[in-house]
């Protein structure tokens, strides 16, 4: 081998350090550019990472804005409806107001009208007359005190009369008349201040409606007397306690005499009992109770009245009051026109001539 010069020595280590330094400088290279890279990657994706958030928070604000439209939108199509359809039906009743042509009152209609609102004064009238200006004694309860015994007086439409006095009950008629100027009033009965068959002359005066109607009835200038307007109070006596009725007595009986009802009593199985004497008109309200064969009769007046009155039962016939009754709506009454009157001697006629007397008294007073 031959030996080298020195400038190819020279020349050869020239060559290794730029080779080394070549080495170094591509390193270098090579590192700075990794790390530019590794950079870039990284800004890379943080700008992508932006991006991506930006388009997200875009696409969010398009769909909500999106969103709100649509409501806006249908919200507006809602009220566009609606609106629509109130103009339609305001449309629909214009039109058919201007199709149906306005009914026009027939001839019939027009008389009608004028009769009810004719009826309806005269009705109003009639009310105001019948409260302020009806001066007539029909349909008033009208009372008055004689001898510190209440009387009370009832005028129907109908001509009846009933008069009341405690618990009895007298029935009658009455007329009306206008004679020289004057009203007079003509009752069947005598009862409390009125005579029987006598006409009185009355005046009336006050408002029916207000209840302070006053009615002044004269007979003679020496005779005079007036009645108010009131209210009847009922007189009703308490019913016996532990009480039993007589099964066989229970009913309603009839005493006839030529064909004419004279008597009629009713027993109660509740103690209740109702004396009439038809002739008369006249209803004792009462109560009994039993001793044995003794019925004793309590009716009121002014203070409680018993009459003890004996009895016997014997099927559909009955002796009371010292008379033969028979059972009403029995075979018997149909086929016995009037009864036998017993022997007056007997204590049961006494004792029916005693009521007789004592009832006719009461109703009769004055």
């Amino acid at each position: 081998m031959s030996e080298k010069t020195n400038s190819e020595l020279n020349n050869e280590e020239a060559l290794d350090s730029a080779a080394e330094n070549t080495e170094e400088i591509t390193a270098e290279e090579t590192t700075a550019v990794i790390e530019n890279t590794d950079t870039e990657n990284n800004d890379a994706t943080v700008e992508a990472a932006d991006v991506e958030n930006t388009i997200t928070a875009d696409e969010i604000s398009d769909t909500e804005s999106t969103e709100n439209t649509e409501d806006t939108e249908g919200a507006q199509e809602s009220e566009a409806i609606v609106d629509t359809a109130e103009n339609s039906a305001f449309e629909t009743t214009e039109a058919t107001e201007e199709v149906t042509p306005k009914k026009k009152k027939t001839p019939l209609q027009v008389p009608v009208i004028i009769a009810c609102c004719i009826l309806v004064a005269a009705l109003l009238g009639f009310l105001v007359y019948y409260a302020f200006f009806l001066k007539e004694p029909e349909n008033v309860t009208w009372t008055n005190d004689v001898d510190n015994v209440t009387y009370y007086y009832e005028f129907k439409s109908d001509g009846t009369f009933t008069g009341y006095l405690g618990s009895i009950e007298m029935n009658g008629s009455f007329q009306k008349t206008k004679a020289d100027g004057n009203n007079t009033v003509t009752v069947d009965k005598t009862f409390g201040s009125f005579y029987q068959n006598m006409p009185a002359t009355y005046s009336i005066k006050g408002s029916r409606l207000l209840g302070n109607q006053e009615m002044t009835c004269t007979y003679s200038e020496d005779y005079e007397f007036t009645l108010k307007q009131g209210k009847r109070e009922k007189k009703l006596l308490d019913l016996p306690q532990d009480f039993t009725a007589d099964e066989e007595l229970v009913g309603t009986w009839i005493f006839k005499y030529m064909n004419y009802d004279i008597y009629k009593v009713t027993f109660n199985k509740d103690g209740s009992m109702l004396l009439e004497f038809i002739q008369d008109g006249i209803k004792y309200n009462g109560i009994y109770t039993i001793e044995g064969s003794t019925i004793n009769f309590t009716y009121y007046v002014t203070d409680s009245t018993v009459v003890p009155i004996d009895y016997k039962v014997d099927g559909d016939a009955m002796t009371f009051m010292g008379y033969q009754f028979v059972r009403e709506g029995s075979e018997l009454e149909k086929a016995t026109s009037d009864q036998q009157v017993l022997t007056p001697q007997t204590a049961e006629t006494q004792v029916a001539e005693a009521a007789t007397e004592a009832a006719t008294e009461a109703a009769q007073s004055n």
